[in-house]
């Protein structure tokens, strides 16, 4: 049987300052806090989760390095665009039980107040608390130019079908090679959403498009870089993902550059004890 988990106070500090230093610190103060908080070193062990999500009042973290935990708290795509700085030990890495493996491993068990469950915002500015208070996390945020790609519509048009009736929308989809995506009734949002997962790109939809569409798409789930220089060239038995929206929908991936709020570390350590 292992080790019963104990949560414990979240610390809570006074701080003293003249009266010039007063407003950033209200706003500072102003952040939602946990009632009770665990963090504590969880190696890898090739078994267990690996993510960080919220079931009720309680937040928690599994296999979490502090990269994902910064991500989750302010709302970051989990692919590093968005975030940088911070030593080796924080970052994303190889699940390692090794000792001075890339990252450490955390399991966090952050329960909010009885009563009504707080929205996703709140636990999100919570654990931007904790990460303050038990990580001693200091951040910035820097607007930068982050590769995307710009979903259009090819000169022919696109090859999907408008869909206007009262039909119930859904999606399927078939994990093998290729992957296959078959839509019924849905906004282009839902596409969009895909393509971003298999590009590993934010992708903007620039075609216009408003309605509700059926289609159905198949790419190899494998996306590589050189694509971006062959999309036009003989088509493979299983296309690539910017093949595929070419010759399947009659859309394109163009890549391209779009500014992004992103978060840099300046600061952080070792999480202190419970």
């Amino acid at each position: 049987m292992g080790t019963p988990f104990v949560l414990f106070p979240v610390r809570r500090r006074t701080t003293y300052l003249l009266p010039w230093a007063i407003a950033p610190l209200l706003i500072a103060q102003s952040l939602p806090t946990f009632d009770l908080a665990s963090i504590k070193p969880q190696p890898w062990t090739n078994e267990g989760a690996v993510d960080v999500y919220v079931r009720g009042n309680t937040l928690y973290g599994e296999h979490a390095d502090l990269y994902r935990l910064v991500d989750f708290a302010y709302g970051l795509r989990p692919d590093n665009l968005q975030l940088s700085g911070g030593p080796a030990w924080a970052r994303h890495g190889i699940l390692s039980n090794v000792s001075g493996a890339d990252s450490v491993l955390y399991q966090v068990i952050a329960k909010a107040s009885d009563g009504p469950p707080p929205s996703m915002e709140q636990f999100r500015l919570m654990l931007q608390s904790l990460l303050a208070d038990r990580f001693q996390l200091k951040i910035h945020h820097d607007m930068k130019d982050l590769p995307v790609f710009k979903l259009v519509a090819l000169n022919g048009g696109p090859r999907i079908a408008e869909n206007r009736s009262n039909a119930k929308s859904s999606v399927s989809y078939k994990s093998e090679n290729p992957f296959r995506m078959t839509a019924v009734h849905v906004p282009l949002s839902v596409l969009v959403d895909d393509l971003a997962y298999a590009t590993g790109r934010p992708v903007i939809d620039k075609t216009g498009l408003t309605g509700f569409y059926d289609f159905e798409i198949a790419w190899s789930p494998r996306f590589l870089e050189d694509d971006l220089n062959t999309a036009d060239g003989p088509a493979p038995d299983v296309p690539s993902v910017l093949m595929a929206v070419q010759r399947q929908l009659g859309l394109k991936l163009e890549p391209g550059t779009a500014p992004f709020d992103t978060v840099v570390i300046d600061h952080v350590e070792k999480p202190s004890a419970n």
